[in-house]
């Protein structure tokens, strides 16, 4: 059942989903290598760790002096927009969702790792789980429809050259090329009225659930 002139309902939703599990299976799969490959760099190689939080610190410095609401607003647009580009640029045959997520998963296996060291597991819980069990299925489900879409295009352009000499070719270009169109309109969709409402929750609890839990775990 598709839905690229309608809005995806929650069934429409899950089973789109459904439909991306080997692509999203691929991408936990690489995020978890990557992630644990951060933090045994982190536990391993303090010096390196500590200049790297020290950069993350001074990026995220000015967010410290914005209101609560702007601060909401500042994570839910960082998010969103990298997600979006995860996903439209993935038609460059999926490339960029694979190197978004490899660089998600090594910086957040560094944060974790040097956050584990210096204050235990207890801290990292608190830091990440209330908003990343929102946050971070809209990071890795961005990241496969990405990768969906650059198998597509992948499939397509090998499925148009294979053909090229043949009186077929235009045919099976055309062909691939409303298939695409198709996904990349239900992608969007999808990101429109599912992938980016998360992301707004997933920043409004990271505001004043994670930030207040982690305050008065440190008060």
């Amino acid at each position: 059942m598709t839905f690229e002139n309608r809005i995806p309902g929650p069934g429409d939703f899950a089973g789109y989903v459904y439909r991306l599990r080997w692509h999203l299976g691929a991408v936990i799969l690489l995020f978890a290598i990557f992630m644990a490959m951060g933090f045994v760099v982190a536990t391993a190689y303090p010096a390196f760790t500590e200049s790297t939080i020290s950069g993350f610190k001074e990026e995220v410095g000015p967010l410290k002096e914005m209101s609560p609401l702007g601060l909401t607003l500042a994570i839910f647009e960082n998010n969103a927009i990298k997600c979006f580009l995860t996903v439209v640029l993935g038609l460059a045959l999926g490339i960029a969702p694979i190197i978004f997520i490899i660089a998600n998963g090594f910086v957040i296996g560094i944060v974790v790792g040097a956050t584990f060291v210096k204050t235990g597991i207890l801290y990292v819980i608190v830091g990440i789980v209330p908003h990343g069990v929102v946050e971070m299925p809209m990071v890795l489900i961005s990241a496969a429809i990405g990768l969906k879409l650059g198998t597509d295009m992948m499939r397509a352009i090998l499925s148009a050259t294979g053909s090229v000499f043949k009186i077929d070719a235009l045919t099976k270009l055309d062909s691939g090329a409303k298939y695409i169109w198709k996904d990349l309109r239900e992608a969007l969709l999808v990101f429109i009225f599912w992938i980016a409402p998360l992301l707004l929750i997933a920043a409004f609890l990271e505001t004043f659930v994670t930030g207040t839990l982690l305050y008065l775990l440190t008060a």
